[in-house]
């Protein structure tokens, strides 16, 4: 199967191995999501997805780079999209509300992603943990430090330590997600977002 080129020499792939790498991964997703990640051998994940072993192994050296390509996917999609919400939003408080908004949205929508990540990190203990730490909460940090820096240097909102405010806020989102993924029936998300929504504007908003 060919591969292109970009313009720094490099090959990437063809619109049909992407589609195909996205298929086993989507695959392995919900096959960790429901079964657990000790059940998504590299032959059940093929027997799922209909294809044979060997295509997967033609695009991921072993399962290794597979559950890395599994959890690069599954903490860029919703950063993706937290993103595009924020970003076409003009008001530091609009952006705030639009981060946490958009965190519950995409929980809503993709609670396979949410079960197989924290599955993935429940599992592989410290062989995640660490970039699981890296690539989805300091990124988190530093984004929501910018939204409060830009709507204090505004006159929005009070002037606070922005890295623990941050990281409260962030907090208080993730751990809504940590006890919706082991008791869904328990956890009502939209009354959570509101909740979150309430305290977050009471702290840091100028009034």
């Amino acid at each position: 199967m060919r591969s292109d080129s970009d313009p720094s020499g490099q090959t990437r792939p063809s619109f049909i191995e992407e589609a195909r790498r996205r298929q086993i991964v989507e695959t392995a997703i919900r096959i960790i999501a429901t079964r657990g990640y000790s059940s998504a051998s590299l032959a059940e994940i093929a027997r799922e997805a209909g294809i044979s072993k060997g295509v997967i192994s033609y695009h991921f050296e072993g399962k290794i780079e597979l559950v890395e390509e599994i959890l690069s996917r599954l903490l860029v999609e919703p950063a993706d999209f937290i993103k595009q919400r924020v970003d076409a939003c003009d008001r530091a408080m609009d952006k705030l509300r639009a981060y946490v908004t958009a965190n519950f949205e995409f929980m809503k929508t993709h609670r396979d992603h949410y079960v197989a990540l924290v599955d993935l990190w429940e599992s592989r203990g410290s062989k995640t943990g660490n970039r699981f730490g890296a690539e989805a909460y300091e990124p988190s940090r530093a984004y929501l430090s910018k939204i409060l820096e830009t709507g204090a240097a505004n006159g929005e909102f009070r002037r606070l330590a922005r890295g623990p405010v941050a990281s409260v806020i962030q907090a208080a989102i993730d751990g809504v997600m940590l006890q919706w993924v082991f008791d869904d029936k328990a956890i009502d998300l939209d009354a959570c977002r509101d909740q979150i929504l309430e305290m977050v504007t009471l702290h840091v908003v100028i009034r």
